[in-house]
């Protein structure tokens, strides 16, 4: 009879052990999250003030570094290359004031060459999907100077599309793959146009704003503990005063 009682008792904390585990891990988890999304934001708004870079040459872009210059503000001098591809991105990070029909679409990516030669990736902004077989105004010709926001682009999620180069469309901004389609070197980060402009492709589309619940979630899922923990300790309350009535 006290076998019985121990097992069914057993089961039930060991289950309750098991639930409390996760839900403290995804709350410490969301912890994380927070603090992580909470300096991004702030270097963020430091970088976005921060004086831009000037850069020139392979060894400008080679000095640079994620951790101290993603979202950092630069100046690119050097000339548009000649091509093009088109990135599809689910971001909400289109440009305001356009007619729901423009709303879907991609950004334009091409190769920018330095005086020296070397070439970064350069996204030139939004393009409705209606104009993606249109022609679009040619960049400005001969040496230019760009002001461009640095960005280290994510890695391809378990989500998203394969490439279809045949068709210069691309679903993750991947400079070396995207380098491979052009047979030509680009370094591992691009440069996104700073300003918006009235013609397409539009500038002017870096995200500097995200949203920041994982304050909320940790406290769900802690919350979701305190609560299991309780319901837990009554349920074991009852059955030991039904098991001491026995």
């Amino acid at each position: 009879m006290a076998f019985g009682h121990s097992l069914r008792s057993f089961f039930p904390s060991l289950l309750t052990l098991a639930m409390l585990t996760v839900l403290l891990g995804l709350g410490a988890w969301q912890v994380e999250r927070l603090v992580w999304k909470e300096d991004l934001l702030a270097r963020m708004a430091e970088r976005r003030t921060a004086s831009p870079l000037t850069l020139a040459s392979a060894a400008d872009i080679a000095a640079l570094q994620q951790a101290a210059h993603d979202f950092h503000p630069a100046v690119l001098k050097g000339r548009f290359g000649d091509k093009a591809v088109f990135w599809f991105t689910q971001i909400e990070n289109k440009p305001s004031g356009l007619d729901r029909w423009d709303r879907a679409g991609y950004h334009m990516l091409v190769p920018f060459f330095l005086p020296d030669g070397s070439a970064i990736l350069l996204d030139r902004g939004f393009i409705p999907a209606r104009l993606i077989d249109i022609p679009a105004p040619p960049p400005p010709q001969g040496d230019v100077s760009l002001a461009v926001i640095l960005r280290w682009p994510d890695g391809r999620g378990a989500f998203d599309n394969d490439d279809d180069p045949t068709r210069n469309l691309f679903y993750v901004r991947d400079p070396q793959a995207i380098g491979a389609h052009w047979q030509i070197y680009l370094p591992p980060l691009l440069g996104e146009a700073a300003f918006a402009n009235d013609n397409w492709p539009r500038g002017g589309q870096t995200r500097f704003s995200m949203p920041n619940n994982h304050l909320q979630y940790a406290v769900t899922w802690f919350g979701l503990a305190i609560v299991l923990v309780i319901v837990s300790g009554l349920w074991h309350i009852r059955h030991w005063k039904s098991r001491a009535k026995g």
